[in-house]
């Protein structure tokens, strides 16, 4: 009863996505570390980005739990299962990524080092600032002024789709620079744009999860 009666006073929302975006920025944060090892050829240690990835499991069970059991949302049930999915998504990859480095670091040389550095740092800033932007939603749900905050969470919808064609155009450049290094070895060669895809596809999910939030908020 407590937590109902804090719905209807507009103190916090049943559901809150905010716990659960943070674990996953929490696993992304890890992959950027493990990815700057990968980078020094230093050994991998995939394990702790899928504890990160874990932790945010826990808590999608736990929203996913509140979700079914809530009478009442201010926002319809399935667009907030599609909401957790995509943040979901987020974390696998980040768990999936690391995976992939730990099995193998293929001779790149400065091109590709550097491209991969700046592809990991663009990822990064592509779910800090969905972080901030879910942040922002939790607020105008708690404040039940989902209209009142659709342009602030709009602004940082924007930059979040800014972000992620700033990681597409390096994406592009990496693939651009693997199929013109003539010494890679073929394995070498499709291991490398398998993690290409990964960390794009971590851009996409975020990019993804945004569109929720702004379709949401605006009413589309």
């Amino acid at each position: 009863m407590g937590r109902i009666m804090d719905y209807f006073r507009g103190r916090r929302p049943l559901v809150s996505f905010r716990a659960h975006a943070t674990a996953v920025e929490e696993a992304a944060e890890e992959l950027g570390r493990q990815t700057r090892a990968w980078l020094r050829g230093e050994e991998v240690n995939a394990d702790l980005v899928s504890q990160r990835e874990h932790e945010a499991d826990l808590i999608k069970r736990r929203i996913r739990n509140e979700l079914t059991q809530s009478r009442r949302l201010l926002l319809p049930r399935s667009a907030l299962y599609q909401l957790l999915w995509h943040q979901d998504q987020i974390a696998d990859l980040c768990q999936d990524a690391a995976l992939l480095m730990s099995l193998r670091r293929p001779k790149l040389g400065i091109a590709l080092e550097d491209a991969y550095r700046a592809l990991a740092e663009a990822v990064s800033r592509i779910v800090h600032a969905y972080g901030v932007t879910i942040e922002d939603f939790d607020e105008a749900i708690t404040a039940r002024d989902l209209r009142g905050a659709a342009g602030k969470i709009a602004e940082g919808v924007d930059r979040i789709n800014q972000l992620e064609h700033e990681s597409d155009l390096v994406e592009r450049e990496i693939v651009a620079t693997i199929y013109g290094s003539e010494d890679l070895p073929p394995f070498d060669r499709y291991h490398l744009i398998q993690l290409v895809l990964m960390l794009g596809g971590i851009a996409d999910q975020v990019e993804n999860a945004a569109g929720d939030l702004r379709a949401m908020v605006s009413g589309r």
